[in-house]
């Protein structure tokens, strides 16, 4: 099912598919919302299209809320300073560099020259700020690409590991068969070192890197400040089924997102952690938990 881009008024909603009016009005009013930042409360029948009408119109906010923030970053970093705030543009504090930095008061009957010298200055400070963050955002992209290229060599190594096996099975059955048939006889063994060159487990360095999931530069990092959306749901399959919306969605390539409902990643106890597998720590958190009701 091709994507569409639906324009309600001047905001452009990307979507699976054409929304029903009821899902353009949502998505149109959540969006206002966001932007007013304000406290929205939404109705809608079931079977409308809530999730996919709630993901579009939240991060069709988030698209264009990142977009203004960087043409904003590149229209101060290009001018070297400017205005700390506009009553005609808020834009202008849209990135957290601005938090704290606009409209600093300053004592009455200040001699003006040292009201300017200290808007300079603090014009100087948000440009400086603006470029370490851009630095930082460009170390955390070049990093995020980093992962993405090792979790690619992971599969390729596993798939090579898979097509080894199957090799070494074929190879085994051929010998089996050989044996039987020629009786007492030995099948004509490969030429030396061939059987070892078609078994043999290559590993690139890079797949041992990514392997190893060691990166140097990690701790390294800081942190850049990154605006989120959070989801909450009342169970794990509702989680579930909100993420598989996600990624089927026009921004699903686009979108990074990490499921907090699992008992795998947010468990404290460490032997339950340590048994690995989500239904076993399923298991014996039930267990655990009837066992308390039972001594109470």
């Amino acid at each position: 099912m091709a994507n569409e881009t639906q324009k309600v008024g001047a905001i452009r909603f990307p979507f699976p598919f054409t929304p029903y009016s009821i899902q353009e009005d949502f998505m149109a009013e959540l969006y206002r919302v966001l932007e007013a930042g304000k406290i929205g409360i939404f109705e809608s029948p079931t079977g409308t299209g809530k999730s996919l009408s709630l993901i579009c119109g939240a991060l069709s906010w988030l698209r264009d809320f990142e977009q203004k923030k960087r043409e904003e970053e590149a229209r101060l970093l290009e001018t070297g300073t400017g205005p700390l705030h506009d009553e005609k543009d808020e834009s202008l504090c849209l990135s957290s560099s601005c938090e704290g930095a606009a409209g600093t008061p300053r004592p009455a009957g200040e001699p003006a020259w040292v009201t300017q010298f200290v808007q300079k200055k603090e014009e100087r400070d948000l440009v400086d700020r603006l470029k370490a963050e851009q630095a930082r955002r460009k170390q955390r992209e070049e990093r995020l690409q980093q992962l993405q290229h090792r979790v690619q060599l992971k599969y390729a190594a596993k798939r090579l590991r898979q097509e080894e096996e199957e090799t070494e099975n074929l190879l085994r059955l051929s010998r089996e068969m050989l044996e039987t048939g020629l009786g007492a006889e030995r099948p004509e063994q490969l030429e030396s070192g061939e059987e070892e060159l078609v078994l043999a487990e290559y590993e690139s360095d890079e797949e041992k890197k990514a392997a190893s999931g060691v990166d140097e530069d990690e701790d390294d990092l800081e942190e850049e400040h990154v605006t989120k959306i959070y989801y909450c749901s009342r169970t794990h399959s509702q989680l579930a089924q909100f993420v598989h919306e996600v990624k089927k969605s026009p921004f699903g390539k686009d979108v990074r997102l990490v499921s907090l409902g699992s008992r795998q990643n947010l468990c404290v106890n460490e032997d339950v952690k340590s048994l690995g597998s989500v239904q076993l720590i399923n298991d014996r958190c039930v267990d655990m938990q009837r066992s308390r009701h039972e001594r109470s």
